[in-house]
């Protein structure tokens, strides 16, 4: 596969092909709402699309489920600055309370906590 990224489509229809290896181009593109010319292309395209592969995809897919579509696009700054985007307060708050994003917040406490500690300890 090449280094490039798959739109979201392309990651349903490698998803279904890898899933059902024996289905057809046609039933692929009816349940992904698609070309059979298109799921030729991505299938050709992706033909070495492999296990790890799938498995990453389908990580990439629960992680846009739980916390949006935009999880790996966005353009966060930390401050709140001019550019519009959310600040870390407002992006905090944003932070699901299921057991991931308590997971995730807990791990961000940690580690400011320990470089809180590495910041005292050259200080003192």
């Amino acid at each position: 596969m090449s280094g490039s990224q798959k739109t979201e489509l392309q990651r349903d229809i490698l998803l279904a092909w890898y899933q059902n290896p024996n289905v057809t181009n046609k039933q692929i593109a009816e349940a992904c709402d698609c070309s059979a010319s298109y799921v030729s292309t991505v299938k050709n395209r992706f033909d070495d699309y492999n296990e790890f592969e799938a498995m990453m995809d389908r990580q990439d897919r629960e992680m846009e489920q739980m916390f949006g579509a935009d999880i790996f696009g966005g353009n966060h700054t930390v401050s709140g600055g001019s550019s519009g985007q959310p600040g870390l307060a407002q992006q905090w708050e944003e932070v699901p309370n299921n057991a991931p994003g308590l997971i995730i917040k807990a791990i961000v406490l940690i580690a400011l906590l320990y470089a809180a500690f590495q910041f005292i300890m050259v200080l003192v």
